[in-house]
Protein backbone atom coordinates (compact mmCIF):
# COMPACT_ATOMS: atom_id res chain seq x y z
CA UNK A 1 0.00 0.00 0.00
CA UNK A 2 2.62 2.38 0.60
CA UNK A 3 4.60 1.77 -2.35
CA UNK A 4 1.73 2.50 -4.48
CA UNK A 5 1.16 5.98 -2.74
CA UNK A 6 4.72 7.12 -3.32
CA UNK A 7 4.07 6.09 -6.79
CA UNK A 8 0.71 7.69 -7.06
CA UNK A 9 2.30 11.11 -5.68
CA UNK A 10 5.65 10.80 -8.28
CA UNK A 11 3.76 10.42 -11.39
CA UNK A 12 1.04 12.69 -10.38
CA UNK A 13 3.85 15.24 -9.28
CA UNK A 14 5.43 15.51 -12.85
CA UNK A 15 4.23 17.85 -15.42
CA UNK A 16 1.82 17.87 -18.17
CA UNK A 17 1.54 19.07 -21.20
CA UNK A 18 -1.42 19.10 -23.44
CA UNK A 19 -2.74 21.01 -26.94
CA UNK A 20 -4.43 24.40 -26.77
CA UNK A 21 -6.25 24.11 -29.72
CA UNK A 22 -9.93 24.75 -28.97
CA UNK A 23 -9.55 25.70 -25.46
CA UNK A 24 -12.28 26.67 -23.06
CA UNK A 25 -11.55 29.12 -20.90
CA UNK A 26 -14.17 30.35 -17.83
CA UNK A 27 -13.59 32.78 -14.92
CA UNK A 28 -14.71 31.82 -11.36
CA UNK A 29 -14.34 33.46 -8.18
CA UNK A 30 -15.41 36.29 -5.69
CA UNK A 31 -14.39 39.35 -3.91
CA UNK A 32 -14.68 40.43 -0.66
CA UNK A 33 -14.66 43.78 1.43
CA UNK A 34 -15.08 44.12 5.24
CA UNK A 35 -14.38 47.11 7.02
CA UNK A 36 -14.85 47.56 11.02
CA UNK A 37 -14.36 49.72 13.98
CA UNK A 38 -14.60 47.95 17.27
CA UNK A 39 -13.56 49.36 20.55
CA UNK A 40 -13.06 47.10 23.70
CA UNK A 41 -13.77 48.54 27.22
CA UNK A 42 -10.33 48.84 28.22
CA UNK A 43 -8.96 52.79 29.28
CA UNK A 44 -5.33 51.55 27.92
CA UNK A 45 -6.28 49.76 24.28
CA UNK A 46 -7.63 52.49 22.03
CA UNK A 47 -10.13 51.84 19.16
CA UNK A 48 -9.59 49.67 16.19
CA UNK A 49 -10.34 50.78 12.85
CA UNK A 50 -8.85 48.55 9.55
CA UNK A 51 -10.58 45.95 6.84
CA UNK A 52 -9.55 44.85 3.51
CA UNK A 53 -10.89 44.36 0.19
CA UNK A 54 -9.91 40.97 -1.81
CA UNK A 55 -10.32 39.79 -5.42
CA UNK A 56 -9.81 35.60 -5.51
CA UNK A 57 -9.91 35.37 -9.52
CA UNK A 58 -9.83 31.82 -10.92
CA UNK A 59 -8.92 30.58 -14.48
CA UNK A 60 -10.21 27.55 -15.63
CA UNK A 61 -8.85 25.89 -18.60
CA UNK A 62 -10.51 22.83 -20.86
CA UNK A 63 -7.83 21.92 -23.63
CA UNK A 64 -10.11 18.99 -24.25
CA UNK A 65 -12.84 17.66 -22.98
CA UNK A 66 -11.25 15.22 -20.38
CA UNK A 67 -8.86 17.84 -18.77
CA UNK A 68 -9.24 20.70 -16.05
CA UNK A 69 -6.84 23.26 -15.30
CA UNK A 70 -7.25 25.58 -12.74
CA UNK A 71 -5.20 28.38 -11.23
CA UNK A 72 -6.79 31.07 -8.75
CA UNK A 73 -5.15 34.11 -7.51
CA UNK A 74 -6.09 36.17 -4.87
CA UNK A 75 -4.93 39.93 -4.61
CA UNK A 76 -5.15 41.50 -1.18
CA UNK A 77 -5.41 45.26 -0.16
CA UNK A 78 -5.64 45.80 3.45
CA UNK A 79 -7.35 49.40 4.14
CA UNK A 80 -4.98 52.30 4.67
CA UNK A 81 -2.26 50.51 1.84
CA UNK A 82 -0.38 53.56 -0.51
CA UNK A 83 0.97 53.10 -4.17
CA UNK A 84 0.76 49.39 -3.56
CA UNK A 85 2.12 49.34 -0.15
CA UNK A 86 -0.15 46.58 1.81
CA UNK A 87 -1.01 44.85 -1.02
CA UNK A 88 -0.56 40.94 -1.60
CA UNK A 89 -0.50 38.61 -3.97
CA UNK A 90 -0.93 34.68 -3.06
CA UNK A 91 -1.85 31.39 -5.19
CA UNK A 92 -4.75 30.25 -3.29
CA UNK A 93 -5.64 27.20 -5.67
CA UNK A 94 -4.22 25.63 -8.17
CA UNK A 95 -5.11 21.69 -9.80
CA UNK A 96 -5.27 19.70 -12.94
CA UNK A 97 -8.11 17.38 -12.65
CA UNK A 98 -9.29 14.86 -15.72
CA UNK A 99 -10.69 11.80 -17.12
CA UNK A 100 -8.30 9.26 -18.57
CA UNK A 101 -8.68 6.61 -20.92
CA UNK A 102 -12.76 7.34 -19.92
CA UNK A 103 -11.76 5.43 -16.92
CA UNK A 104 -9.60 6.78 -14.42
CA UNK A 105 -10.76 10.06 -12.59
CA UNK A 106 -8.07 12.10 -11.67
CA UNK A 107 -7.17 15.29 -9.23
CA UNK A 108 -2.96 17.09 -9.03
CA UNK A 109 -2.66 19.90 -6.92
CA UNK A 110 -5.10 21.25 -4.38
CA UNK A 111 -7.75 18.24 -3.40
CA UNK A 112 -10.34 18.72 -1.38
CA UNK A 113 -10.82 15.26 0.28
CA UNK A 114 -12.71 12.81 2.77
CA UNK A 115 -13.57 9.25 3.28
CA UNK A 116 -15.72 7.76 6.52
CA UNK A 117 -15.85 9.80 9.73
CA UNK A 118 -13.15 7.67 11.73
CA UNK A 119 -10.46 7.29 9.10
CA UNK A 120 -10.19 11.10 7.18
CA UNK A 121 -12.80 13.35 7.89
CA UNK A 122 -12.92 17.13 8.99
CA UNK A 123 -15.66 17.37 12.02
CA UNK A 124 -16.67 20.50 13.74
CA UNK A 125 -16.60 20.10 16.90
CA UNK A 126 -16.68 23.99 18.49
CA UNK A 127 -19.45 26.03 16.34
CA UNK A 128 -22.04 23.47 17.76
CA UNK A 129 -25.12 25.46 17.02
CA UNK A 130 -25.73 26.40 13.61
CA UNK A 131 -26.85 30.21 12.34
CA UNK A 132 -28.82 32.41 10.43
CA UNK A 133 -28.72 35.95 10.13
CA UNK A 134 -25.49 37.97 11.08
CA UNK A 135 -23.46 35.11 12.16
CA UNK A 136 -24.67 33.08 9.42
CA UNK A 137 -22.25 35.91 6.93
CA UNK A 138 -19.67 34.69 9.56
CA UNK A 139 -20.06 31.46 8.88
CA UNK A 140 -20.52 31.33 5.18
CA UNK A 141 -16.81 34.02 5.49
CA UNK A 142 -14.85 31.57 7.46
CA UNK A 143 -16.38 28.73 5.22
CA UNK A 144 -14.75 29.84 2.46
CA UNK A 145 -11.28 31.05 3.94
CA UNK A 146 -10.41 27.89 4.95
CA UNK A 147 -12.35 25.40 1.92
CA UNK A 148 -14.31 23.62 4.67
CA UNK A 149 -16.84 22.07 2.51
CA UNK A 150 -19.21 18.79 3.46
CA UNK A 151 -16.24 17.87 6.22
CA UNK A 152 -13.82 17.80 3.66
CA UNK A 153 -9.61 18.51 4.39
CA UNK A 154 -7.72 20.85 1.45
CA UNK A 155 -4.55 19.08 0.78
CA UNK A 156 -2.22 19.33 -1.63
CA UNK A 157 -1.23 16.58 -3.59
CA UNK A 158 -3.02 13.60 -5.93
CA UNK A 159 -6.00 11.64 -6.10
CA UNK A 160 -7.39 8.68 -8.28
CA UNK A 161 -10.55 7.27 -8.49
CA UNK A 162 -11.95 5.10 -10.37
CA UNK A 163 -15.27 2.56 -11.14
CA UNK A 164 -15.99 -1.28 -12.68
CA UNK A 165 -19.57 -2.48 -13.20
CA UNK A 166 -19.67 -6.22 -12.75
CA UNK A 167 -23.44 -6.54 -13.39
CA UNK A 168 -23.50 -10.83 -12.87
CA UNK A 169 -21.67 -10.69 -9.47
CA UNK A 170 -21.92 -7.40 -7.75
CA UNK A 171 -23.80 -4.00 -9.12
CA UNK A 172 -20.45 -1.86 -8.88
CA UNK A 173 -17.48 -1.27 -7.20
CA UNK A 174 -16.20 2.32 -6.79
CA UNK A 175 -12.14 2.76 -5.93
CA UNK A 176 -11.00 5.91 -4.39
CA UNK A 177 -7.14 6.91 -3.57
CA UNK A 178 -5.30 10.13 -2.11
CA UNK A 179 -1.74 11.14 -0.63
CA UNK A 180 -0.31 14.38 0.12
CA UNK A 181 2.88 15.55 2.07
CA UNK A 182 2.41 16.71 5.65
CA UNK A 183 6.05 17.98 5.83
CA UNK A 184 9.31 18.18 3.94
CA UNK A 185 12.46 17.22 4.72
CA UNK A 186 14.89 19.47 6.49
CA UNK A 187 17.64 17.03 5.42
CA UNK A 188 18.93 16.83 9.13
CA UNK A 189 16.12 15.39 11.71
CA UNK A 190 12.94 15.67 10.10
CA UNK A 191 11.82 13.43 7.76
CA UNK A 192 9.36 13.60 4.07
CA UNK A 193 6.11 12.57 5.85
CA UNK A 194 3.31 11.41 3.72
CA UNK A 195 -0.71 11.03 4.46
CA UNK A 196 -2.35 8.66 2.08
CA UNK A 197 -4.58 5.94 1.69
CA UNK A 198 -8.40 4.95 0.04
CA UNK A 199 -10.74 2.85 0.00
CA UNK A 200 -13.04 0.34 -1.94
CA UNK A 201 -16.55 0.56 -1.93
CA UNK A 202 -18.68 -2.55 -2.63
CA UNK A 203 -22.03 -1.70 -3.66
CA UNK A 204 -23.57 -5.51 -3.73
CA UNK A 205 -27.17 -4.11 -4.94
CA UNK A 206 -29.04 -1.50 -4.15
CA UNK A 207 -29.57 -2.69 -0.62
CA UNK A 208 -26.29 -3.53 0.23
CA UNK A 209 -23.04 -1.33 0.42
CA UNK A 210 -19.52 -2.62 1.79
CA UNK A 211 -16.76 -0.40 2.02
CA UNK A 212 -12.79 -1.01 3.40
CA UNK A 213 -10.88 1.81 4.20
CA UNK A 214 -7.44 2.66 5.11
CA UNK A 215 -5.18 5.96 5.63
CA UNK A 216 -1.76 6.05 6.87
CA UNK A 217 0.51 9.08 7.89
CA UNK A 218 3.91 8.02 7.29
CA UNK A 219 7.81 9.10 7.02
CA UNK A 220 9.77 8.14 3.94
CA UNK A 221 13.30 6.32 5.64
CA UNK A 222 16.38 8.08 4.20
CA UNK A 223 15.36 11.68 3.45
CA UNK A 224 16.89 12.68 6.65
CA UNK A 225 19.88 11.68 9.10
CA UNK A 226 17.81 10.42 11.27
CA UNK A 227 16.15 6.49 11.03
CA UNK A 228 13.30 7.54 13.53
CA UNK A 229 10.41 6.60 11.38
CA UNK A 230 6.37 7.55 12.40
CA UNK A 231 3.66 5.82 11.42
CA UNK A 232 -0.27 6.05 12.24
CA UNK A 233 -2.51 3.72 10.03
CA UNK A 234 -6.31 3.07 10.32
CA UNK A 235 -8.29 0.55 8.75
CA UNK A 236 -11.56 -0.08 8.63
CA UNK A 237 -14.49 -1.58 7.02
CA UNK A 238 -18.18 0.02 7.12
CA UNK A 239 -21.76 -1.36 5.96
CA UNK A 240 -25.11 0.37 4.83
CA UNK A 241 -27.75 -2.13 4.44
CA UNK A 242 -31.42 -0.77 3.88
CA UNK A 243 -34.77 -1.68 2.80
CA UNK A 244 -37.88 0.06 1.12
CA UNK A 245 -41.07 -0.52 1.72
CA UNK A 246 -44.22 1.45 0.84
CA UNK A 247 -43.89 4.83 2.92
CA UNK A 248 -40.42 4.05 4.61
CA UNK A 249 -37.01 3.32 4.40
CA UNK A 250 -35.05 1.03 7.34
CA UNK A 251 -31.62 0.12 8.03
CA UNK A 252 -28.20 -0.35 9.50
CA UNK A 253 -25.03 1.29 8.89
CA UNK A 254 -21.75 1.25 10.95
CA UNK A 255 -17.81 1.10 10.79
CA UNK A 256 -15.84 -0.58 12.84
CA UNK A 257 -11.79 -0.90 12.56
CA UNK A 258 -8.35 -0.31 13.81
CA UNK A 259 -5.85 1.74 14.75
CA UNK A 260 -1.86 1.80 15.57
CA UNK A 261 0.61 4.76 16.22
CA UNK A 262 4.39 3.73 16.34
CA UNK A 263 7.68 5.71 15.91
CA UNK A 264 10.40 2.69 15.24
CA UNK A 265 12.96 4.08 18.20
CA UNK A 266 10.42 3.87 20.86
CA UNK A 267 8.70 0.30 19.91
CA UNK A 268 7.72 -0.02 23.44
CA UNK A 269 5.32 3.59 22.94
CA UNK A 270 3.54 1.98 20.52
CA UNK A 271 -0.13 2.34 20.38
CA UNK A 272 -3.31 0.11 19.41
CA UNK A 273 -6.65 -0.10 19.77
CA UNK A 274 -10.33 -0.48 17.77
CA UNK A 275 -13.28 1.66 17.60
CA UNK A 276 -16.75 0.59 16.49
CA UNK A 277 -19.76 2.21 15.53
CA UNK A 278 -23.33 0.75 14.85
CA UNK A 279 -26.43 2.81 14.33
CA UNK A 280 -30.00 1.73 13.27
CA UNK A 281 -32.40 4.14 11.15
CA UNK A 282 -35.85 4.35 9.65
CA UNK A 283 -36.64 7.04 7.08
CA UNK A 284 -40.41 8.24 6.76
CA UNK A 285 -42.10 9.24 3.46
CA UNK A 286 -43.53 12.65 6.07
CA UNK A 287 -40.21 14.23 6.77
CA UNK A 288 -39.29 11.62 10.25
CA UNK A 289 -36.16 10.17 10.49
CA UNK A 290 -34.88 8.54 13.63
CA UNK A 291 -32.54 6.96 14.15
CA UNK A 292 -30.32 5.36 16.98
CA UNK A 293 -26.64 4.57 17.33
CA UNK A 294 -23.71 2.74 19.47
CA UNK A 295 -20.17 3.15 19.72
CA UNK A 296 -17.22 2.41 21.35
CA UNK A 297 -14.23 4.25 21.07
CA UNK A 298 -10.70 2.74 22.75
CA UNK A 299 -8.47 4.92 24.83
CA UNK A 300 -5.64 4.37 22.91
CA UNK A 301 -7.10 4.74 19.59
CA UNK A 302 -5.63 7.50 17.41
CA UNK A 303 -6.10 8.91 13.43
CA UNK A 304 -4.72 11.81 12.97
CA UNK A 305 -6.63 12.56 9.64
CA UNK A 306 -10.21 12.45 12.05
CA UNK A 307 -8.57 13.97 14.98
CA UNK A 308 -7.21 16.63 13.81
CA UNK A 309 -9.57 19.97 14.94
CA UNK A 310 -10.15 22.80 13.31
CA UNK A 311 -9.48 25.33 16.40
CA UNK A 312 -5.93 25.30 18.55
CA UNK A 313 -6.84 27.14 22.00
CA UNK A 314 -2.43 27.18 22.36
CA UNK A 315 -2.79 30.23 19.81
CA UNK A 316 -3.22 33.50 20.23
CA UNK A 317 -6.05 35.78 19.25
CA UNK A 318 -5.43 38.58 16.10
CA UNK A 319 -8.42 40.65 17.30
CA UNK A 320 -7.74 43.14 20.66
CA UNK A 321 -5.33 39.65 21.90
CA UNK A 322 -4.59 41.46 24.72
CA UNK A 323 -6.57 43.79 27.22
CA UNK A 324 -6.16 45.92 30.54
CA UNK A 325 -6.64 43.84 33.79
CA UNK A 326 -7.53 46.67 36.19
CA UNK A 327 -6.87 44.68 39.45
CA UNK A 328 -3.28 44.62 39.28
CA UNK A 329 -2.73 46.87 35.94
CA UNK A 330 -1.05 44.98 33.48
CA UNK A 331 -2.08 43.85 30.39
CA UNK A 332 -3.16 40.40 29.87
CA UNK A 333 -3.29 37.74 27.03
CA UNK A 334 -7.05 37.45 26.29
CA UNK A 335 -8.31 33.63 25.99
CA UNK A 336 -10.39 32.66 22.76
CA UNK A 337 -13.86 32.66 23.21
CA UNK A 338 -16.42 31.13 20.99
CA UNK A 339 -17.31 34.61 19.07
CA UNK A 340 -13.52 34.91 18.32
CA UNK A 341 -14.31 31.75 16.00
CA UNK A 342 -17.00 33.45 14.44
CA UNK A 343 -14.82 36.67 13.89
CA UNK A 344 -11.10 35.59 12.99
CA UNK A 345 -10.77 32.85 10.23
CA UNK A 346 -7.22 33.26 11.46
CA UNK A 347 -7.99 31.26 14.61
CA UNK A 348 -8.72 27.88 12.08
CA UNK A 349 -6.47 25.31 10.70
CA UNK A 350 -6.08 24.04 7.10
CA UNK A 351 -4.57 21.05 7.20
CA UNK A 352 -4.25 17.47 9.20
CA UNK A 353 -2.02 17.75 12.78
CA UNK A 354 -0.26 14.91 14.03
CA UNK A 355 -0.80 15.01 17.76
CA UNK A 356 -3.51 15.43 19.89
CA UNK A 357 -4.30 19.37 19.40
CA UNK A 358 -5.48 21.34 22.84
CA UNK A 359 -8.91 22.05 23.29
CA UNK A 360 -11.51 24.37 25.07
CA UNK A 361 -13.80 22.05 27.36
CA UNK A 362 -16.09 25.58 28.26
CA UNK A 363 -16.62 24.67 24.52
CA UNK A 364 -16.37 21.43 23.41
CA UNK A 365 -15.92 18.47 26.62
CA UNK A 366 -18.20 15.63 25.55
CA UNK A 367 -16.85 15.00 21.83
CA UNK A 368 -13.81 17.04 21.76
CA UNK A 369 -12.77 15.35 18.45
CA UNK A 370 -16.06 14.66 17.17
CA UNK A 371 -17.75 11.20 16.71
CA UNK A 372 -13.84 9.73 16.39
CA UNK A 373 -13.14 11.28 19.72
CA UNK A 374 -10.99 8.53 21.71
CA UNK A 375 -11.89 7.08 24.85
CA UNK A 376 -15.71 7.11 24.68
CA UNK A 377 -18.31 4.86 24.50
CA UNK A 378 -22.22 4.59 24.95
CA UNK A 379 -24.89 5.20 22.31
CA UNK A 380 -27.41 7.92 21.24
CA UNK A 381 -31.30 8.59 20.10
CA UNK A 382 -31.45 11.44 16.67
CA UNK A 383 -34.49 12.42 15.24
CA UNK A 384 -34.94 14.48 12.09
CA UNK A 385 -38.18 16.15 10.71
CA UNK A 386 -37.93 18.17 7.50
CA UNK A 387 -41.57 19.13 7.19
CA UNK A 388 -42.94 18.40 3.10
CA UNK A 389 -45.26 21.95 3.72
CA UNK A 390 -41.28 23.44 4.27
CA UNK A 391 -43.38 25.06 7.31
CA UNK A 392 -40.67 23.75 9.99
CA UNK A 393 -37.96 21.60 9.92
CA UNK A 394 -35.58 19.98 13.18
CA UNK A 395 -32.67 18.16 13.68
CA UNK A 396 -32.01 16.55 17.29
CA UNK A 397 -29.43 14.39 18.94
CA UNK A 398 -29.11 13.20 22.73
CA UNK A 399 -25.74 11.29 23.76
CA UNK A 400 -25.15 9.34 26.93
CA UNK A 401 -21.67 8.14 26.79
CA UNK A 402 -18.62 7.51 29.41
CA UNK A 403 -14.98 6.62 29.13
CA UNK A 404 -13.54 3.53 28.52
CA UNK A 405 -11.04 4.02 30.16
CA UNK A 406 -10.23 5.66 33.72
CA UNK A 407 -7.66 8.91 33.48
CA UNK A 408 -5.80 9.31 36.95
CA UNK A 409 -8.09 7.13 38.94
CA UNK A 410 -9.82 3.89 37.87
CA UNK A 411 -12.88 5.97 38.23
CA UNK A 412 -14.91 6.75 34.84
CA UNK A 413 -16.35 10.23 33.58
CA UNK A 414 -20.29 9.70 32.45
CA UNK A 415 -21.25 12.45 29.58
CA UNK A 416 -24.29 13.78 28.46
CA UNK A 417 -24.69 16.14 25.49
CA UNK A 418 -27.92 17.32 23.85
CA UNK A 419 -28.20 19.58 20.71
CA UNK A 420 -31.25 21.01 18.65
CA UNK A 421 -31.37 22.78 15.85
CA UNK A 422 -35.20 24.18 14.71
CA UNK A 423 -35.74 26.32 11.52
CA UNK A 424 -39.34 28.29 11.88
CA UNK A 425 -40.26 29.84 8.06
CA UNK A 426 -42.98 32.09 9.68
CA UNK A 427 -43.84 33.57 6.18
CA UNK A 428 -45.23 29.54 4.82
CA UNK A 429 -47.53 29.99 7.98
CA UNK A 430 -49.46 33.04 6.25
CA UNK A 431 -48.44 32.72 2.99
CA UNK A 432 -46.15 35.32 2.76
CA UNK A 433 -44.04 36.77 -0.49
CA UNK A 434 -41.55 37.95 2.11
CA UNK A 435 -39.01 36.08 4.09
CA UNK A 436 -38.86 35.41 7.81
CA UNK A 437 -37.12 32.65 9.43
CA UNK A 438 -35.92 32.25 12.98
CA UNK A 439 -34.07 29.51 13.63
CA UNK A 440 -33.19 28.04 17.37
CA UNK A 441 -30.12 26.02 18.26
CA UNK A 442 -29.03 24.64 21.57
CA UNK A 443 -26.14 22.57 22.94
CA UNK A 444 -26.26 21.10 26.16
CA UNK A 445 -22.94 19.50 28.01
CA UNK A 446 -22.56 17.66 31.18
CA UNK A 447 -19.28 16.07 32.59
CA UNK A 448 -19.75 13.85 35.79
CA UNK A 449 -17.69 11.87 38.01
CA UNK A 450 -18.06 10.21 41.26
CA UNK A 451 -15.22 8.81 43.39
CA UNK A 452 -13.91 7.69 46.75
CA UNK A 453 -11.63 10.94 46.70
CA UNK A 454 -12.03 14.58 46.60
CA UNK A 455 -9.68 14.99 43.01
CA UNK A 456 -11.83 12.41 41.58
CA UNK A 457 -15.00 14.53 41.67
CA UNK A 458 -16.43 16.30 38.50
CA UNK A 459 -19.29 18.37 37.57
CA UNK A 460 -19.05 20.52 34.47
CA UNK A 461 -21.60 21.87 32.66
CA UNK A 462 -21.52 23.99 29.65
CA UNK A 463 -24.57 25.44 27.69
CA UNK A 464 -24.49 27.13 24.20
CA UNK A 465 -27.99 28.90 22.81
CA UNK A 466 -28.31 30.76 19.54
CA UNK A 467 -31.22 32.71 18.39
CA UNK A 468 -31.25 33.83 14.95
CA UNK A 469 -33.69 35.78 12.32
CA UNK A 470 -33.79 37.21 9.40
CA UNK A 471 -36.91 39.11 7.79
CA UNK A 472 -37.38 40.29 4.29
CA UNK A 473 -38.94 43.90 5.15
CA UNK A 474 -38.92 44.72 1.18
CA UNK A 475 -37.65 42.94 -1.79
CA UNK A 476 -34.10 41.60 -1.19
CA UNK A 477 -33.25 43.84 2.04
CA UNK A 478 -33.23 41.74 5.09
CA UNK A 479 -33.60 42.81 8.94
CA UNK A 480 -31.16 40.44 10.97
CA UNK A 481 -30.21 39.76 14.77
CA UNK A 482 -28.25 37.21 17.19
CA UNK A 483 -28.43 36.26 20.14
CA UNK A 484 -25.60 34.00 21.17
CA UNK A 485 -24.82 32.80 24.87
CA UNK A 486 -22.41 30.37 26.44
CA UNK A 487 -22.32 29.48 29.44
CA UNK A 488 -20.05 26.69 31.71
CA UNK A 489 -19.94 26.42 35.31
CA UNK A 490 -18.06 23.40 37.42
CA UNK A 491 -15.06 21.71 37.38
CA UNK A 492 -13.02 18.90 35.27
CA UNK A 493 -10.07 17.61 35.85
CA UNK A 494 -7.63 17.70 32.86
CA UNK A 495 -4.95 16.16 31.66
CA UNK A 496 -1.67 17.71 30.92
CA UNK A 497 0.91 15.88 28.00
CA UNK A 498 3.93 16.40 27.05
CA UNK A 499 5.51 17.01 23.19
CA UNK A 500 4.77 13.11 22.90
CA UNK A 501 0.71 13.22 23.67
CA UNK A 502 2.12 11.53 27.16
CA UNK A 503 -0.15 12.27 30.58
CA UNK A 504 2.27 13.66 32.58
CA UNK A 505 -0.47 15.35 35.39
CA UNK A 506 -3.49 16.19 35.48
CA UNK A 507 -5.13 19.97 37.10
CA UNK A 508 -8.44 20.75 38.07
CA UNK A 509 -10.19 22.81 35.50
CA UNK A 510 -12.63 25.10 37.98
CA UNK A 511 -14.59 27.53 35.96
CA UNK A 512 -18.32 29.85 36.49
CA UNK A 513 -19.90 32.26 33.96
CA UNK A 514 -20.92 33.05 30.44
CA UNK A 515 -20.07 35.23 27.39
CA UNK A 516 -22.86 36.72 25.31
CA UNK A 517 -23.20 38.17 22.26
CA UNK A 518 -26.38 40.26 20.68
CA UNK A 519 -25.88 41.27 16.93
CA UNK A 520 -28.15 43.11 14.27
CA UNK A 521 -27.60 44.05 10.84
CA UNK A 522 -29.02 44.56 7.84
CA UNK A 523 -28.78 43.09 4.32
CA UNK A 524 -28.99 44.01 1.16
CA UNK A 525 -29.20 41.19 -1.80
CA UNK A 526 -28.25 42.09 -5.34
CA UNK A 527 -28.36 38.62 -6.40
CA UNK A 528 -28.00 35.25 -4.69
CA UNK A 529 -24.49 35.58 -5.00
CA UNK A 530 -23.71 38.95 -3.99
CA UNK A 531 -24.88 41.05 -0.97
CA UNK A 532 -23.91 44.13 0.87
CA UNK A 533 -24.55 43.50 5.21
CA UNK A 534 -24.12 46.22 7.73
CA UNK A 535 -23.67 44.71 11.20
CA UNK A 536 -23.19 45.83 14.56
CA UNK A 537 -21.97 43.60 17.88
CA UNK A 538 -21.97 43.87 21.23
CA UNK A 539 -20.10 41.27 22.95
CA UNK A 540 -19.53 40.56 27.06
CA UNK A 541 -17.02 38.08 28.90
CA UNK A 542 -18.23 37.40 32.17
CA UNK A 543 -15.59 33.74 32.93
CA UNK A 544 -14.27 33.42 36.23
CA UNK A 545 -10.84 32.39 34.74
CA UNK A 546 -9.95 35.52 33.94
CA UNK A 547 -9.66 38.79 36.71
CA UNK A 548 -10.91 40.93 34.91
CA UNK A 549 -14.62 41.12 32.94
CA UNK A 550 -14.58 43.19 29.40
CA UNK A 551 -16.72 44.34 26.62
CA UNK A 552 -16.71 45.54 23.11
CA UNK A 553 -18.77 46.68 20.56
CA UNK A 554 -17.92 46.44 16.82
CA UNK A 555 -19.58 48.05 13.50
CA UNK A 556 -18.46 45.89 10.29
CA UNK A 557 -19.67 46.56 6.74
CA UNK A 558 -19.14 43.41 4.33
CA UNK A 559 -19.75 43.30 0.57
CA UNK A 560 -19.43 39.62 -0.73
CA UNK A 561 -19.58 39.35 -4.48
CA UNK A 562 -19.13 35.34 -5.75
CA UNK A 563 -19.08 34.16 -9.51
Amino acid sequence: MRCFLIILFSVFSSGFAFSQNGKKVQFVGGARSLNTLAELDSASTPKRSGGYALLDLGIKINPNSNTEVMGMFRINNEYGGFWGAGVNIDVRQLYVRGVANDIFRYQVGNIDYKLTPYTFYNHNQDILTSSIGTLGIREDVFNYETFYSDNTWRQQGASLNFGLELPKVIKDIEVNSFISRLNRSDFNFVLDRFFGGGNVVINKDDNLEIGLNHVSIFDLAGTAKTDNIYNNNVSSITFDYQLAKNNFVYGIDGEYGVSSLSQSESPEDSLTDYFVHARSYINFDSGLELSFGILDNGADYRSFGAQSRRVSFNQENNFFNRYMDLTNSTEVLRPISLFDMYNDPQLYNQGISVGLMDHNPIISSVLPYGIASFNRQGGYFGVIYDDPKEFFDLNGRVYLLSESRGQGTLALKSFLMSELVATLHANKLWKGKKEFNIQLSHNHQQTTRNGEFDFESVDFTTNQLNIGMEYEVFEDVYLMGNYLKLSASGNDQMPIRNSEDEIINYENFLVDGHESLISSGIKMSFSKKSYLAIVHDRYQYRFSQITHEYDFNQSSVVYVLKF
